[in-house]
């Protein structure tokens, strides 16, 4: 029956096979994994590698993995010019494993490497990189090599001061402040915090879980406030499914973003970013999506659950405060020329150009697909949509010193000031532990 569900449902199998088929409620001694990607503080290749095999497997036909997934050597760029897309004569080169020397302590710059050139040529956001074989295949994907690479030599070498990433910090204390709640309430219930992109860890907790001897083990993902096929349903589900085998009952907490608390994060981040500017001043406020490349994601069918009422309480607030306003929705991704040639998604970057262009005051953006401050918000998406801003340089440093406040960026361009609002963490984490503790004891009653 599993084989043929998945069959006929394709990379919906985990909503339409698991989670539509699920039971509502907990039953028994019940353990409780709240999740997350994982994405660490510190530079970790095996989070990266992970996520881009993951990627592939997702998106691409069984019989091109491998091929994609090559183990040729060691793949690696010149942090000075980690974007680059044509040959050139690197001043140094780093490994994805932040080493500027081979085995032997040689630099790499000294030793024999072959360019390989971007694999999408026509996809302006990919990039070369260098190869080097002289050590031999290193474990990992040179394309997972290439992707490490930059990210430990370009973001935690140059454009994070701080060399740590707010991610997995924010969000553990959403964790840790919802199970306080939750484990009075539930005092029989057993929690646990594995990551996804981490197998292993979630293998650990559903074997301590069943240890315990829970009967039905409740999965709650707080990633963002929507599911999505490629890392929820298709994924963390259906793996839960596979470790719990027959062994136990599983079942999915809903989306947070069905909880009021999980919208009111985002509207409490605005309120606080209006009162600080003039009462009559012209606003644009910008809802920013992630955004996904799929045809078809089940998240785009669940997704009014969460975006209309929190389109509501925006509307309601810019219309109660007076002024000229406006409202977009956008994405930060594949909504360009290259992922979007039909022009049926409004990039962000082109709303912030619109904006700039009527001549609004401010421009306040709303990242709602984002529970935490993370590497895409603070480098990849943001080089991709504040280019428009005449002092945004995408080769500045990021600072984020205090992971108790959100991560407030102003850029300038004519008479507009744009406003990435940021996150909603420090002050705003309440409404994220009240949507945590309501979505978990929905199916704890």
């Amino acid at each position: 029956m599993k084989f043929f569900d998945k069959l006929h449902y394709g990379k919906q199998y985990g909503y339409e096979g698991l989670f539509k088929k699920q039971p509502k409620r907990a039953t028994g001694k019940v353990g409780v994994i709240i999740s997350e990607s994982g994405l660490p503080e510190d530079y970790d290749l095996k989070f990266y590698a992970n996520f881009m095999e993951h990627v592939f497997k997702y998106t691409l036909p069984p019989f091109l993995v491998p091929m994609i997934l090559k183990d040729k050597g060691m793949g690696l760029l010149d942090p000075d010019q980690p974007l680059a897309r044509e040959e050139f004569k690197p001043k140094q080169l780093i490994d994805a494993q932040g080493s500027f020397t081979n085995k032997a302590g040689k630099p790499y710059t000294e030793c024999e490497v072959k360019w390989i050139p971007p694999g999408v040529k026509k996809n302006p956001w990919d990039h070369g990189y260098f190869l080097y074989k002289g050590d031999g295949p290193n474990g990992f994907p040179d394309v997972c090599d290439k992707v490490g690479a930059k990210i430990v030599g370009w973001y935690y070498g140059k454009l994070i001061p701080e060399k740590k990433v707010a991610w997995r910090s924010q969000l553990q204390k959403v964790y840790d402040e919802a199970v306080s709640q939750l484990a009075v309430k539930h005092p029989s219930v057993e929690f646990r915090n594995p990551f996804y992109m981490y197998p292993n860890s979630m293998r650990q907790a559903v074997d301590e879980l069943l240890a315990a001897g829970c009967e039905t083990l409740v999965y709650q993902g707080v990633k963002c406030p929507l599911y999505t096929d490629f890392e929820d349903y298709g994924h963390a589900l259906v793996m839960l499914h596979e470790m719990a085998g027959r062994r136990t009952r599983v079942l999915m907490a809903d989306q947070l973003g069905n909880q009021p608390p999980m919208r009111e994060a985002f509207l409490a981040v605005l309120r606080d970013q209006l009162k600080e500017l003039p009462s009559q001043s012209s606003v644009m406020v910008i809802l920013s999506r992630h955004g996904h490349p799929f045809k078809k994601e089940t998240q785009d069918l669940r997704a009014h659950l969460y975006r209309d009422p929190l389109e509501a309480g925006v509307r309601e607030i810019m219309s109660a405060r007076g002024g000229k306003w406006h409202l977009v929705w956008t994405s930060d991704e594949y909504a360009d020329e290259y992922w979007d040639a039909k022009d049926s998604k409004l990039d962000t970057k082109d709303a912030y150009a619109e904006g700039i262009k009527e001549g609004y005051d401010f421009i306040i953006e709303l990242p709602t697909d984002f529970p935490a401050e993370n590497t895409d918000l603070m480098i990849f998406h943001a080089m991709k949509k504040f280019t428009v801003f005449e002092d945004y340089d995408y080769n500045a440093p990021v600072s984020y010193p205090d992971w108790e406040k959100p991560l407030v960026r102003k850029f300038h361009a004519g008479r507009t000031t744009g406003i990435y609002a940021g996150c909603p963490v420090g002050k705003y984490r309440k409404y994220l532990v009240d949507a945590l503790v309501e979505s978990v004891s929905e199916v704890l009653k």
